[in-house]
């Protein structure tokens, strides 16, 4: 109780979610009499980890594809692969987001490097603004959810999970929720007859695809080699940031030397953010174990039913309301150790839970009041929050009902794993 109270109370202040986690575990520390040294060993061997150097490069080779002129290749081929049939404007821009997801890992990148292009496209295609923007922020938090994705790096380092299983298990899970997504935009789009593009002809096509095809191998390149066994998951990131430069500097020559130390500078802070972030959980974790927390919130849990399907609805509700208030990554590192020994006691695989967790907290960035995308839609849309949100709110219940799916169907995020 005292760390809850303590955890709430800082974070309606607003103090920052790394000082709430790192001030709440000191407090519990303080609370036992045990040595607050501890905390400075616990924060260094938190981020003492060689899997963890993957997460800057990932974020860089993703800033750098972002800069060198990927996204409108990539928007460009699902524009003339996708435009000619019904909904072809709001069917490009989901599968834009599939696509630039699969190289950013992250949610806001790929809002706002497809929002740019593709949010005044669907306006000027006589689309709702609400509309618009509903359905872009509700492709972006594909950016967490397909590989490589930064949230389920995180995820395996806390668990204990294979990365690279993990990136393999979200691959259908991540392209179902696009397809619904897809479902939805054409269902809407033949409801409201917006227009279409032509059907292009196959030479455009084969134009379009060879222009974004050195950007599409990249997501080969990084989990083929770490499926493979032939490079750790941290090698294969700096083989992306490796691969993003010379794609973006000496292939679309869009990437310039001017633009090297600005977009590390922007990777570093990034990083900096969520290395302190998991420095001061590593401590709360460490607390939580001491004292038996997660044993005695399962056992607490398991007693309220033992009926696997209720659990995880408790378990998913649960998720949905922390992801609208926390950081994903934050949400992640707290809730991984507590979380997981009630889950895995019903016989769920670590693995599908993981992708649970994530497709979760890639909703909670299309709700307020910490929704990350709904912020990048603002910026990009001129829209007010509020339209923002009702633009978004038809969307989170459709990935709500996608969730229930991924949830009690395992097979999905478990069937290229095995």
């Amino acid at each position: 109780m005292l760390l809850v109270l303590a955890f709430l109370g800082l974070l309606i202040l607003g103090v920052p979610i790394a000082i709430v986690i790192g001030l709440t575990a000191v407090i519990g520390l303080m609370d036992s009499g045990i040595n607050l040294q501890l905390a400075a060993q616990r924060m260094y061997s938190g981020v003492d980890s060689f899997t963890l150097m993957s997460i800057p490069f990932f974020i860089f080779a993703g800033d750098l594809m972002l800069k060198g002129g990927t996204s409108k290749r990539l928007i460009n081929f699902a524009n003339v692969a996708f435009g000619w049939i019904t909904g072809g404007a709001s069917v490009t821009a989901v599968a834009s987001c599939m696509l630039f997801s699969a190289l950013s890992g992250s949610s806001t990148a790929t809002v706002a490097g497809v929002g740019k292009i593709m949010i005044p496209n669907l306006i000027e295609n006589k689309y709702p603004p609400k509309f618009a923007v509903g359905i872009l922020c509700a492709a972006g938090s594909l950016g967490i959810i397909l590989p490589p994705s930064i949230i389920i790096l995180v995820y395996g380092v806390v668990a204990e999970q294979s990365i690279g299983a993990l990136f393999i298990a979200a691959i259908i899970p991540g392209l179902f929720i696009g397809f619904v997504l897809i479902a939805v935009a054409v269902i809407y789009s033949k409801i409201h007859k917006f227009p279409t593009n032509k059907r292009p002809a196959l030479k455009d096509v084969v134009k379009s695809f060879g222009e974004a095809l050195i950007s599409l191998l990249m997501p080969l390149l990084v989990l083929g080699s770490i499926y493979t066994g032939v490079t750790t998951v941290t090698e294969a990131a700096s083989l992306a940031i490796m691969y993003s430069f010379v794609t973006g500097f000496f292939i679309y020559k869009e990437l310039k030397p001017e633009d090297i130390f600005p977009t590390a500078r922007k990777s570093v802070i990034i990083t900096s953010m969520i290395m302190f972030v998991m420095a001061a959980t590593s401590i709360l974790s460490w607390y939580m174990t001491f004292q038996q927390i997660p044993i005695t919130l399962a056992n607490a849990i398991l007693q309220l039913s033992d009926n696997p399907i209720m659990i995880l609805l408790l378990v998913n509700a649960l998720l949905l309301l922390i992801g609208m208030v926390i950081d994903p990554s934050a949400a992640v590192l707290v809730l991984t150790p507590l979380l997981l020994p009630v889950v895995t006691s019903l016989g769920v695989d670590p693995i599908h839970f993981g992708i649970i967790m994530v497709v979760n907290l890639g909703i909670g960035f299309l709700t307020p009041p910490a929704g990350l995308n709904l912020f990048v839609a603002v910026g990009i849309s001129k829209l007010s929050m509020i339209d923002v949100v009702k633009g978004c709110l038809p969307f989170v219940a459709v990935m709500i009902a996608a969730l229930m799916v991924i949830t009690y169907v395992p097979w999905l995020s478990l069937v290229l794993v095995r």
